[in-house]
């Protein structure tokens, strides 16, 4: 980026207008993620390259199932707690405050220690216990659940106190940091393999918990420390199940493709479809910033039912954000060859070039399609959302089952394109019947 476009960029975001508040909010809330992207992609890349597919599609199979094993004790608990110790905060009701934070801790303990023990008797039946062995590594990954669950925890604590950026530089910076550090040192010393690079994940994993500790210390409030415990464990219970089935959708929507490849396929389809994935993200990047900046505008906007104000906030922002993803995607699609051949090398750029041209096409008709769903939650319409995540998960689900004994890889970015597209249209149409607005950039 030249000075003439970081001038305009300052220029624009001066001012009380809706472009400057836009402007103020990408640079500020999206610079974490920005900083992030090109520790992950690095990462990302040494991998695949010195794993190779069949390596690299182990250790991504195994990340997914860990993912997935970590939900009810990471993203869905960490939902419950954002919003009910912002309540307490906000009404300084200290007691309850204490005592949801200490039973989540013993929530996250106990479930990794059930998680932990399932796996191993699992494994226990089936593992070759070899570095390359797929229940060996998975495993071994079972040993981060409880750091998982106690850095979301920090995380959603610290969001909750409204300390967003010291809640998000854990995970977004120092975790991915630390990660290419050690897999770094393990390749110049020709000892990365998929064990070791999960060792990698692992020990960058505890290094970040032990940051988020210490910024969730400094910002503890001290009323907190000196009050006696109070607890409404039916109230708690009944709000994790809906947290949790929502983080369950969206993050199955995510990994279905991968672990559905997992089973069906081999590691190193796998491989192939992490590599497309990921390339895809940088497609709706711009959209991932968007989304987290206008978030409040749209939550006021619709308090107040200002509809003009709506449809203005979700015609700019989805023309900025088209304008971003439109180059990159169009890049994939039409030079994905050599860029693939460029940053992974031979062993992913003929399998991996038609993937990444369909998720990088899903990816930009996602773009297109506008905010839908963040206008909808904001708004207070979540279930319209959380219902679109449904559809879209069978309808990817259905088609990854049919098209991947046939296709392959192919048949797993073509699912969860479809299944991506499902969901813009379904929200949508939601967002029309809600608002009767326009969502698209058009």
């Amino acid at each position: 980026m030249n000075t003439a476009v970081i001038r305009r960029l300052l220029a624009v975001g001066q001012g009380d207008g809706l472009r400057a508040q836009l402007v103020r909010g990408a640079m500020g809330v999206g610079g974490l993620k920005l900083l992030s992207l090109p520790l992950t992609l690095t990462t990302s890349i040494l991998l695949a390259r010195a794993l190779g597919p069949q390596g690299y599609g182990q250790y991504a199979f195994v990340m997914a199932v860990i993912a997935l094993l970590a939900l009810p004790i990471g993203p869905g608990l960490g939902q419950l707690v954002t919003r009910e110790v912002a309540r307490y905060h906000h009404g300084e009701d200290w007691s309850l405050f204490r005592g949801l934070l200490r039973r989540a801790h013993q929530w996250i303990l106990l479930g990794s220690v059930v998680m932990i023990g399932a796996v191993a008797i699992v494994a226990g039946h089936n593992a070759a216990w070899a570095v390359d062995d797929r229940w060996t590594l998975l495993f071994m990954a079972s040993l981060m659940l409880p750091l998982l669950g106690l850095n979301a925890l920090r995380s959603h604590t610290l969001r909750g106190l409204r300390h967003v950026f010291q809640a998000q530089l854990p995970e977004l910076l120092a975790r991915p940091a630390f990660h290419l550090v050690f897999a770094g040192v393990l390749l110049v010393g020709g000892a990365l393999t998929p064990a070791t690079a999960l060792g990698s994940q692992i020990a960058a994993t505890g290094l970040a918990f032990l940051l988020g500790a210490w910024l969730l210390a400094r910002y503890w409030p001290a009323q907190v420390k000196v009050a006696d415990p109070d607890y409404r464990h039916g109230e708690w219970a009944r709000a994790l199940l809906p947290f949790t089935l929502m983080a369950a959708v969206s993050t199955l929507n995510a990994q279905i493709g991968i672990l559905a490849l997992g089973w069906l396929g081999t590691d190193e389809d796998v491989a192939v479809l992490q590599v497309a994935q990921q390339g895809a993200l940088l497609v709706v990047l711009s959209m991932t910033i968007v989304n987290l900046v206008i978030g409040p505008h749209i939550t006021r906007a619709h308090r107040e039912g200002d509809k003009a104000r709506l449809q203005q906030l979700s015609r700019q922002s989805s023309r900025a954000a088209l304008a971003v993803a439109l180059p990159i995607a169009l890049a994939f699609i039409l030079l994905g060859k050599p860029i693939l051949l460029f940053v992974y090398g031979e062993a992913y750029a003929a399998t991996v070039t038609w993937p990444l041209a369909i998720l990088a096409f899903g990816q930009l008709v996602n773009v297109a399609f506008g905010s839908v769903g963040t206008f909808l939650t904001m708004s207070g319409y979540e279930r319209d959302t959380l219902t679109g995540q449904i559809i879209a998960l069978v309808v990817n689900g259905a088609a990854a089952v049919a098209l991947i004994p046939f296709l392959g890889v192919i048949g797993a970015a073509i699912a969860v394109t479809t299944g991506l597209l499902t969901w813009n249209v379904v929200l949508a149409a939601k967002f029309v019947q809600r608002f009767q607005l326009r969502p698209t950039a058009l």
